[in-house]
């Protein structure tokens, strides 16, 4: 095997959302290991920062949202007098491609075309190679680009939590095994129907005596399934859902026996703490957007929502299904399926 050319300064661009930060943290342990003694900045929000700042030999640039353009600016003033040897600009959005300009590299590696939007390929000079494949492994695309043979890149996720977060989720949760149930994703289509969550939740709790425990964001469309889930459960729950901190919620799921959710971010968050998931899947598949590097608990029913809603058999790897009775072919039955296999393996 060639040895690799190791770049003495790193700077890797991912901004959002919560489920591609975590994702990118593969990339970055895979960057860790095959080049020790090189310098890694990752230019990101305060939400990646408070959540994986406990990840070591990183320096963090903090960049707002919205970007205004005296933001853009200040970045420029702090990076003045720096030059990378290489910028992983693994963000393909208007925002992120600001960023990109104002970051002084040799190299700037982008996405392919059919990755890329908002005019992503002119602040780039070199771009990875399109496959079909799970978004993380588009990230350690980036780790290829740099000369890392896949026998060499870390396939799995990093979630530094100490043992004060994970006190701080037991204060939440209180002693006892529990299941985690995050009902909302950001975009409605992705959700599931509230008394189909609260079907599964009964059969959780009758058929393995753990208490079943409600998380999700803040906002008011978040709010409003979780409480629509909560008012139709028949057995007791804990409803933390706006009461917590991404943090809190990762170390909430750490400690969890498992996982029901839609395609949203603690799905990932999960996955990182190694907590199994039973991952909802119809606006995309979960070969592209579910738990990685292990998704065998996924119900997936992509393919029939492409036939029925978007008319195609094959359809291209990244298309969603825009559509909200996607998720209406998920059955209470397929899931609770599932969720017997995971509760199997966890006795």
């Amino acid at each position: 095997m060639q040895p690799i050319r190791a770049p003495a300064r790193l700077c890797l661009v991912r901004l959002s959302a919560l489920g591609d930060v975590v994702l990118a943290t593969a990339l970055i342990r895979t960057l860790r290991e095959n080049f020790p003694a090189a310098k890694l900045s990752w230019i990101t929000s305060a939400m990646t920062r408070d959540l994986l700042g406990g990840m070591p030999d990183i320096e963090w640039i903090v960049v707002p949202r919205p970007m205004k353009p005296g933001d853009c600016l200040a970045l420029r003033r702090q990076l003045r007098g720096r030059v990378f040897d290489v910028l992983l600009a693994a963000q393909a959005s208007f925002r992120a491609n600001l960023v990109h300009a104002c970051v002084p590299a040799r190299r700037k590696i982008g996405f392919d075309a059919a990755r890329a939007k908002d005019l992503h390929g002119w602040f780039v000079d070199e771009r990875i190679p399109a496959r079909d494949e799970h978004l993380a492994e588009g990230f350690l695309g980036f780790a290829t680009a740099l000369g890392i043979a896949p026998e060499r890149q870390v396939r799995r996720l990093e979630l530094p939590l100490g043992d004060e977060d994970r006190a701080a989720a037991r204060a939440l949760t209180g002693e006892g095994r529990y299941f985690v149930v995050n009902p909302a994703a950001s975009k409605p289509e992705r959700n599931w129907l509230p008394e189909r969550y609260a079907a599964v939740c009964a059969h959780i709790a009758r058929s393995s005596g753990w208490r079943i425990v409600l998380t999700g964001g803040g906002s008011p469309a978040e709010m409003a399934l979780t409480d629509a889930v909560a008012a139709q459960l028949t057995v007791p729950a804990l409803n933390l859902a706006g009461r917590t901190s991404v943090r809190q919620i990762a170390a909430v799921l750490a400690g969890a026996e498992g996982l029901l959710a839609p395609d949203t971010g603690p799905v990932h968050l999960a996955s990182a703490a190694g907590t199994p998931v039973v991952g909802l899947y119809a606006v995309a598949r979960s070969a592209l957007t579910g738990p990685w590097p292990e998704r065998s608990y996924c119900v997936d029913r992509y393919a029939e929502a492409a036939r029925q809603f978007l008319g195609t058999a094959q359809p291209g790897w990244h298309q969603r299904v825009h559509d909200a009775r996607a998720m209406d072919l998920i059955t209470v039955e397929e899931v609770c399926a599932q969720v017997d296999r995971l509760i199997a393996q966890r006795r």
